[in-house]
């Protein structure tokens, strides 16, 4: 049987450069083959890259907190300007208006609408908007501090990829069952058609659902583990010293003990609950895209089907970061999973802003973060693929895709860790201040990083209600 290893002998021994050339630029595997310690090299460089930027964020959290909110705002009023001068220019160019300058013109005022409500929002919300970027700091102050949690993803990111070769190989052999002759499709490739029947295409079906119910499960106790190590971490005593100059310490085992002994079944229904959500979103997306097809691509459908799969990734989107907060809770009090949303959800809605700028700040770090890794990663495949490859020239197209996408898949297993324990430090924050309002007594788990911004807040609230008070006065006297 022609293996890709004996193909690429052959190719190099037998050849001419020329030949040589075009085939690796036409055979798939040749080039996938070809290109294998290359982007094994790659994953690695994406870990080396993601923890870099772990340690930048630690560094400079606050300030790419600020540089993100300025960015936005200007992105929008920029956005704006261009697309008013885009209609403008079509508008001297044809002499009159068209349905190109008026759409132009609707996305220039959305966006200076967006960015009117933007400025407002933030300016109406500006104490939200500093408690959250000081939950974020923290949040980086927690990375410093417990710099072992990088184990976790290592470890979860390890175990997903060992259960899916081993269910590769299980959907492998299910896909050859068939009742009739099997049919070579390709001598060279060694592929072959395999007319299936409808209970062979249930089970495939059936593991496809139980591989993505396996995938949120090992995610949710991934996370789970970092919500626990944080949740020690902020309640942990304050008043001891550590070496490294940040108070507090974190119990990572102990959130992977809790992970598989009393929450077992919590992480399982609501990892459920998500495979259920992504799996009826895709359904409805593809029916929508069958109805747009069906309806001759009527730009009406088209539109009403675009809002349709909006809405969806939104619900999918919320039920995702109710789950990551009902695990909060969860972990907090030792509710069960139904409860703990139920409270969850009321918490976001009390202190709706602050988790909107948290999980909106965070989400920007992630997102850039995971970009930078994978776009840096994938150039520097590209500049090592050659040398890599020789003596084969191997068209770098699919290569390099693959290596954005583990990169991307990587920086994601790590960087996710940021988001997850500052929406998990906001929690404790909101739990440690209810109870001090309530017993009356003095908040002494709070960080040091959010402690300061606290004591300077509390200085110019005193500061403004003695100016209130003198103020008072004056008019009393006069």
């Amino acid at each position: 049987m022609p293996t890709a290893a004996s193909v690429a002998a052959a190719a190099a021994d037998n050849t001419s450069d020329a030949d040589l050339e075009n085939l690796s630029t036409s055979n798939f595997y040749l080039s996938m083959y070809e290109s294998r310690w290359a982007i094994l090299s790659c994953i690695g460089i994406s870990l080396v890259l993601s923890l870099i930027y772990i340690k930048l964020m630690d560094w400079l959290a606050v300030y790419l907190a600020w540089i993100t909110i300025v960015c936005v705002e200007i992105a929008l009023c920029v956005c704006g300007y261009f697309s008013y001068a885009y209609a403008q220019n079509i508008i001297e160019t044809d002499g009159g208006r068209n349905s190109y300058s008026a759409s132009a013109l609707c996305i220039a005022s959305a966006c200076w609408i967006a960015a009117a409500l933007f400025y407002l929002v933030m300016f109406c919300n500006f104490k939200s908007l500093r408690v959250s970027i000081a939950i974020i700091e923290t949040a980086a102050d927690f990375f410093a501090d417990t710099k072992r949690i990088i184990i976790m993803p290592m470890g979860y990111f390890t175990l997903w990829v060992c259960v899916f070769i081993f269910w590769l190989w299980g959907l492998t052999g299910v896909m050859s069952i068939t009742d009739s002759e099997i049919v070579a499709s390709s001598a060279t490739l060694q592929t072959k058609n395999v007319n299936r029947s409808d209970g062979t295409n249930w089970m495939i079906a059936g593991m496809v659902l139980g591989m993505v119910w396996l995938s949120a499960f090992i995610m949710a106790a991934n996370e789970f583990t970092v919500i626990c190590a944080a949740i020690s971490w902020y309640f942990s005593r304050k008043d001891i010293k550590d070496s490294d100059g940040i108070p507090g310490d974190a119990d990572v085992m102990k959130g992977l003990w809790w992970t598989y002994r009393y929450h077992l079944g919590t992480l399982a229904f609501g990892s459920f609950i998500l495979t259920v959500v992504w799996t009826v979103k895709t359904i409805l997306e593809y029916i929508a895209d069958l109805v747009a097809d069906a309806t001759g691509k009527n730009p009406c459908t088209e539109c009403l089907v675009c809002c349709i799969k909006c809405c969806l990734d939104c619900f999918a989107r919320f039920i995702r970061f109710l789950n990551q907060n009902a695990y909060i809770y969860c972990a907090v009090t030792s509710e069960s999973f139904c409860p703990s949303a139920l409270h969850a959800f009321l918490l976001m809605m009390k202190n709706a802003s602050k988790f909107s700028f948290v999980e909106g700040i965070a989400g920007s770090f992630m997102f850039l973060a995971k970009m930078f890794v994978a776009i840096l990663t994938t150039m520097i495949g590209y500049a090592i693929l050659p040398p890599m490859t020789s003596p084969i020239n191997v068209d770098p197209t699919l290569p390099c895709l693959w290596i954005f996408l583990f990169s991307y898949l990587v920086a994601s297993s790590f960087i996710s860790i940021f988001d997850i324990s500052a929406l998990t430090i906001l929690q404790c924050y909101l739990f440690d201040l209810d109870i001090s309002k309530h017993h009356n007594i003095d908040m002494k788990h709070v960080p040091a990083t959010l402690l300061k911004f606290l004591a300077i807040h509390e200085e110019e609230t005193k500061g403004k209600k003695v100016a209130e008070n003198e103020a008072a006065q004056n008019l009393l006297e006069q």
